[in-house]
């Protein structure tokens, strides 16, 4: 008794206790937090049906708190040896596995799948390996004392631990982005969801409605446009057949950003468009997403038809088009002669033409105009032109279609 006693044991054991305590809190906040709180959220809004809200800071809090006090329960039920104190994780870090297995499948249609019977034999199996590293896991006495000795196997089985929380399938990084888009609009953060996932070449038709709706919340819609990739043509702005129930930002709120809901006898964007912009509750975000989408579409004809209707660009207003956002001064500049439009000049009615004074954009047309006639192998000038000039309409107009939706 006195040998188990013995303060140098105890104080071995506290430092095997608190270290995995520690990294074990560690692991569990920032998997909480920074990898699967996006999803918590959106199954948390799924499940109440939009009466309760999940805080992804403070949900990681409370949750790895629950977390380590079942394990201090385990701790002190199992009373398993110093050596393997990291098996008392097992409940909890099975908990928090079953918890975050969850992508959009279960969300839409709510089961524990497996873990009915998966759960259950994990449970008695570890039972099974307490009852037996309990009769014969003590080790010998000289590893009592020694920190090390019984440091490695505590570590060890806390990576395995965290290796099996870390093996079930894990969401896309497109449908994170997804959901932390979403969660920013709704906390009125435009900006921060415009920048989610915008180093990525990869999207989704949904991650690209919210980033055009932040876009759109911040009046740069027009400005922004083919800084991000556009898959979808115009159906990446706005799509009237996605109604999907479990989205927390749905496309009537983006409609009822554009002016009005839109009726359950409108099934097409460009419908709801029309109606809308011939109506006088039409706004200047309407327009924008009419005209985008005629961009994305490559109705260059129809653009130039439409842009005089809702931007001024009279003579009275010294250098209109200048002022215009920077997608359809560049759409103007692909329309009409290449040799002209080298020279800034633009056709904006049947013979008419005006002169832009961006030397900076006209410099950088002309600079792609150039880059495309030096590279003569197809698949080198798309990914050449691609890497100085995607984010511009010229690049989208000549190459997008080449682009396979991801």
């Amino acid at each position: 008794m006195s040998s188990y006693n013995h303060p140098y044991r105890q104080e071995t054991a506290g430092i095997i206790r608190y270290s995995c305590g520690i990294l074990f809190m560690l692991f569990s906040f920032c998997y909480l937090y920074f990898l699967r709180g996006e999803i918590l959220a959106e199954a948390q809004f799924v499940y109440s049906k939009g009466v309760t809200t999940y805080n992804v800071l403070i949900g990681a809090i409370i949750i790895t708190v629950i977390l380590q006090i079942v394990q201090w329960v385990v701790s002190k039920l199992s009373s398993l040896p110093s050596r393997w104190h990291a098996l008392s994780y097992v409940p909890s870090m099975l908990m928090l596995t079953i918890l975050t297995d969850v992508n959009r499948t279960t969300i839409d249609h709510f089961s524990f799948g497996d873990w009915l019977w998966v759960a259950p034999v994990v449970l008695v199996v570890y039972v099974l390996l307490v009852l037996i590293v309990k009769r014969w896991g003590h080790g010998n006495k000289d590893e009592m004392y020694d920190v090390k000795s019984l440091a490695y196997p505590n570590y060890i089985i806390l990576f395995l631990l965290i290796l099996m929380a870390g093996s079930v399938p894990q969401s896309t990084d497109v449908y994170h982005f997804e959901l932390k888009a979403e969660r920013l609009i709704l906390e009125k953060d435009y900006k921060g969801a415009s920048e989610v996932g915008e180093r990525s070449l990869f999207t989704s038709a949904r991650l690209t409605h919210l980033r055009m709706y932040a876009l759109s919340k911040q009046g740069l819609l027009a400005e922004r446009l083919f800084e991000y990739p556009q898959y979808y043509g115009s159906k990446g702005l706005l799509d009237i057949a996605d109604t999907l129930s479990t989205y927390r930002l749905t496309t009537q709120d983006i409609c009822f950003h554009l002016g009005a809901l839109c009726g359950k006898s409108i099934h097409d964007a460009n419908r709801y468009y029309q109606l809308m912009l011939g109506d006088s509750i039409w706004n200047r975000y309407t327009a924008d997403y009419y005209l985008c989408g005629l961009l994305l579409d490559n109705q260059l004809s129809e653009f130039r038809q439409q842009l005089p209707l809702y931007y001024n660009l009279s003579d009275s207003v010294e250098g209109a088009y200048d002022l215009l956002p920077k997608a359809y001064r560049e759409a103007l500049l692909v329309m009409g002669n290449q040799r002209k439009a080298e020279e800034g000049k633009i056709f904006y009615g049947q013979d008419s033409i005006t002169t832009l004074t961006d030397v900076e954009m006209i410099d950088r047309y002309r600079d792609y105009l150039g880059m495309k006639a030096r590279l003569k192998d197809p698949t080198e000038r798309i990914n050449r032109t691609r890497r100085e000039f995607g984010k511009t309409y010229w690049w989208y107009h000549d190459y997008g279609h080449t682009v396979k939706v991801n």
